[in-house]
């Protein structure tokens, strides 16, 4: 055990003398730490200090229950896939060359793995601490976003340990898949048949809905329905109820464990393919092999129906995403992602008559995703820098895909969800600008981080001034909006906010582009790095 502190004290002595030669990285992990420190104490005094609300307009706290709920099942759903195919990584390649070889317990080395694994959770779920205003329009301070918080860390830990099981005992047995699959499909189908009994009884969606929430159907769904039941009994102040359900995840992570150790000492195996993969695409990324680092084990037949490219110069890259995009899918810039975003809109639009919460909502989303667009994936490869253009020409045409794709969601997505709630077909077309134009500012924060801080902004701990860095460039527009629509009033001047916001957008967005247009010829950027400069 002392071999293994000894590689977390290290380890953590080395990020810090990394920090110190790095000045700009050093403040940005300052500001995180303040952010924490101040959100701790917020929440302390929250807890001591409860602020007054009017519980006559606030929602029930059971729609916190089912949005809680549906956010875990899909980890839930990502994490067993990925156990079908290789399982999540928990080491590193480090680990696999020094710790498997070595003379030290393999019990204690899954033991130091999975702290590893918890530290990345922690990071990985920061992004909670920002939906301070969706918690609080249930009536839910600081301290519950903590514990929301809390319980999704323990939800993914917990989670990647079952994603070893899984593919521990599927791997290679494909009856064994099946069987898999089957019971955890069966887990969910007492949910999904009473949530359909529900309705037909009421024919109201709402109604079913809630019954479906509050039933022991729900509340006995490992992980997924055990972290949401868990986390809103602490907001009611159900402590034994709440400490009983994260229980129950502590004795599912702990009898996982003791399964993985028990029936199998020797794991080494079964964790290395994902960790070989794992690292595989972090070299691929550094060495500039995008279509490696994207690469997947798909045995899909692609049908290729048209070949070429077109565009002259920069223009080019705009046609070689189009050409891949519908090589990909059949129904080009549209997705798997993308069905599922305006479907669940749609659903959202049942139950919110409000078309600006479904845009919000949307909005939140689109941060997590702008980073698979084509556009900055073509930073990772040779062909940009090689073109004849002006850099800013560059950047603009590398992410027409994205602009594209992005307007072809927005309108489906607040075109049927207009139609739904019966919306003013001018509060449609406006949301479609406004949503459009974030994209392109999410866009142009992202290259402006690359450029001047040389870090990938979109994972651990810089994640929060990814987040910080979006309030900052979107917040005047926000108020600008807010001003404009105040003075106006009415419809009128939604419709006005609204569009003063995109005009924003659209402007510090190009504002981020020229600012970042150095992004291509910066050899010091973490695109360009080799692996073996890596500390």
């Amino acid at each position: 055990m002392s071999a293994l502190i000894y590689i977390i004290r290290k380890s953590t002595k080395n990020r810090f003398k990394e920090l110190l030669r790095k000045p700009g990285k050093l403040v940005l992990y300052l500001i995180v730490l303040a952010f924490i420190i101040w959100f701790v104490a917020s929440s302390i005094v929250g807890i001591f200090n409860p602020a007054e609300t009017d519980m006559e307009t606030v929602p029930p706290v059971f729609w916190l229950t089912g949005i809680i709920f549906a956010f875990i099942a899909f980890i839930v759903v990502t994490f067993l896939l990925s156990g079908f195919s290789g399982g999540n990584a928990i080491f590193e390649m480090n680990d696999v060359n020094l710790l498997f070889v070595s003379p030290i317990n393999s019990r204690k080395i899954l033991l130091y793995g999975i702290v590893r694994m918890a530290k990345t959770s922690f990071w990985l779920g920061f992004f909670i601490l920002f939906q301070t205003a969706i918690f609080a329009n249930f009536g839910v301070g600081y301290s519950g976003v903590l514990l929301t918080f809390a319980g999704y860390v323990l939800s993914v830990i917990v989670l990647t340990i079952t994603s070893l099981v899984v593919y521990s005992v599927t791997n290679g047995k494909i009856v064994r898949k099946r069987v898999v699959k089957c019971f955890a499909a069966a887990l969910f189908l007492p949910l999904a048949v009473f949530l359909a009994w529900q309705y037909v009884q009421t024919q109201d969606v709402s109604v079913a809905l809630e019954a479906a929430i509050n039933s022991p159907f729900l509340q006995y769904i490992p992980v997924a329905g055990w972290t949401a039941c868990g986390v809103t009994a602490f907001f009611a102040g159900e402590m034994l109820t709440g400490f009983l359900f994260f229980g129950l995840n502590l004795l599912l992570g702990a009898g996982l464990t003791a399964y993985i150790l028990l029936s199998n000492p020797d794991y080494y195996e079964d964790v290395l393919v994902a960790t070989e993969t794992a690292y595989e695409k972090q070299r691929a990324i550094a060495e500039g092999d995008i279509n490696a680092a994207t690469a997947t084990t798909s045995t899909r037949k692609i049908k290729v129906t048209k070949t070429g490219i077109s565009g002259n110069g920069a223009s080019a890259l705009f046609g070689k995403h189009i050409r891949e995009s519908f090589r990909q899918s059949r129904f080009g810039f549209l997705t798997k992602a993308s069905v599922i975003f305006i479907g669940g809109a749609a659903i959202v639009s049942l139950f919110f008559d409000d078309l600006l919460i479904i845009m919000q909502f949307m909005m939140f989303m689109q941060v997590f995703l702008i980073g698979t667009g084509k556009g900055l994936k073509e930073t990772y490869s040779h062909y940009i820098y090689m073109i004849p253009e002006s850099s800013f020409k560059k950047i603009i045409w590398s992410n027409m895909e994205i602009m594209f794709k992005t307007l072809i969601e927005s309108v489906l997505i607040f075109g049927i969800s207009g139609v739904i709630i019966g919306a003013n077909p001018l509060l449609i077309i406006a949301c479609i600008i406004a949503y459009t134009f974030f994209a392109l500012l999410l866009v142009g924060v992202n290259y402006l981080s690359m450029r001047y801080t040389g870090a990938d902004m979109s994972t651990g701990l810089l994640l929060t001034i990814y987040f910080l860095m979006i309030i900052l460039f979107a917040a005047p527009g926000i108020v600008m909006a807010i001003v404009v629509g105040s003075i106006i009033g009415g419809d009128i001047g939604v419709l006005v906010g609204l569009l003063a916001l995109a005009v924003w957008e659209l402007a510090a967005g190009l504002g981020c582009f020229a600012l970042s247009k150095g992004v291509l010829h910066d050899c010091d950027m973490i695109t360009m790095k080799q692996w073996g400069e890596k500390p």
